[in-house]
């Protein structure tokens, strides 16, 4: 069984007021729970608040390296805590290591205190392959990104969910992200921009909902979930681009800080 909880669903900066009280507006965190294991996929501002796994191994999976998938790091409750281990993965870029990239962001006068000055026992893993998290097995395959972006596959006791975001559609990178999600549970897709608006953002490294469910119907995924919403997207434009998006395709959502999902 996995639950996996959505901590944070907005994309690019974090947003808030009236206008944001339904779908949320902190920065991309998903959480997933297995028996044993707490896994965090990015860590943006949704991180900030949200409960420690306490009975279970912590690992973080970043997706990739940009601020607002890593705005939560300095606030995440795990690294203050002492005998807590907490191993960190993600793939090299640009010839940097997630230690280098880590060390830079956790420096005066960016940040007062280093990534390897809280009480937590911080590891780093660079992602090469698939591996295993405990008796999580995790899948990666490269997304479409300005930069470059991981995608994450989740398999735990025959469950598995897909972690698509920050990622632009294209023919080619579609064709091998439909077989990397072939018959998933969930996938969690970039839908930060409508279709009317994708046109004027070419190479802005996001997607539509409308190529979420193109992807979700030829995977054959059981649902889809549409989430690193535009900031500029307040409650009654996402409300209405899910109304849209639910004419098309059934077993689709868009994703709200705090939504559960169990698998």
């Amino acid at each position: 069984m996995m639950e996996i909880t959505m901590l944070g669903t907005r994309g690019s900066v974090p947003v808030n007021g009236s206008d944001y009280q339904e779908f949320g507006g902190a920065t991309t965190c998903v959480r997933v729970r297995t028996k044993d294991q707490g896994i965090y996929l990015d860590l943006g501002s949704g991180i900030v608040g949200a409960e420690c796994d306490d009975n279970r191994n912590i690992s973080v999976l970043l997706s990739h390296a940009h601020l607002d998938h890593l705005i939560g790091l300095p606030f995440f409750y795990a690294l203050t805590q002492k005998n807590r281990s907490i191993d960190i993965f993600l793939k090299p870029r640009n010839s940097l290591s997630l230690r280098h990239i880590l060390q830079y962001l956790f420096t005066p006068p960016l940040w007062p205190v280093g990534i390897f000055d809280y009480p937590a026992d911080v590891h780093m893993h660079g992602i090469t392959d698939n591996f295993k998290i405990g008796d999580v097995i995790v899948c990666t395959m490269e997304g479409n990104h300005p930069g470059g972006a991981t995608v994450y596959r989740i398999t735990s006791d025959n469950s598995s969910m897909v972690f698509a975001t920050d990622y632009e559609h294209n023919t080619a990178i579609d064709k091998a992200l439909i077989e990397f999600s072939k018959d998933c549970d969930l996938l969690i897709y970039d839908g930060q921009y409508s279709a009317e608006e994708y046109d004027s953002h070419r190479g802005y490294g996001h997607s539509t909902a409308e190529h979420g469910i193109e992807i979700a119907r030829e995977c054959n995924a059981s649902n889809l979930l549409i989430t690193h919403h535009a900031p500029e997207h307040n409650d009654r434009v996402l409300t209405e681009m899910e109304l849209a998006a639910k004419k098309l395709y059934n077993n689709i959502s868009f994703a709200r800080d705090g939504m559960k999902i169990v698998l």
